[in-house]
């Protein structure tokens, strides 16, 4: 039975890291309502620049809705590339909390150049767990430090 237990805690690890995994890619290919559909439908994504706890919120989309119409800025960058890292999570029977480590760039052009915005990105996440698995209910998206620089390679494209 323990054994079963501890299986069961992995695979829904697993899931979790999955849905992480799910939205990013979501977001880089421009499948906005593949990730809207990612999160409940009064879903929420509050973006940060620092900790949550601390600091006021830059904007907030708001339900799936918002989430997909917002998301929709990410249109002023050429290319986006977001590396989801370790993840830790919560699990407390159909609900979770976690904290999901990405770093994310963001190709965009300078005076005709390719410049890439990095940004050190922790996803402050909570989760329900639903009849389709699990969907995010909120991801509060915490900027720790960000650069702008030129890409510093040609031909990338």
């Amino acid at each position: 039975m323990k054994g079963e237990a501890a299986g069961a805690g992995l695979a829904e690890r697993q899931a979790l890291y999955d849905l992480a995994l799910r939205y990013a890619r979501g977001v880089d290919r421009r499948d906005y309502s593949g990730v809207g559909a990612l999160f409940t439908p009064g879903g929420r994504i509050a973006v940060f620049r620092g900790d949550p706890v601390t600091t006021d919120a830059l904007y907030a989309l708001e339900g799936r809705d918002g989430i997909i119409e917002g998301l929709r800025g990410l249109e002023r960058y050429e290319k986006t590339f977001h590396q989801v890292a370790n993840q830790l999570v919560e699990i407390e029977g159909h609900k979770a909390r976690g904290e999901t480590y990405c770093t994310a760039h963001h190709i965009h052009r300078v005076a005709s150049e390719p410049w890439n915005r990095t940004l050190a990105i922790r996803y402050q996440d909570r989760f329900v767990h639903r009849s389709a698995g699990w969907l995010f209910a909120e991801r509060l998206l915490a900027i720790d430090w960000e650069r702008d620089a030129p890409l510093g390679e040609r031909g990338w494209a």
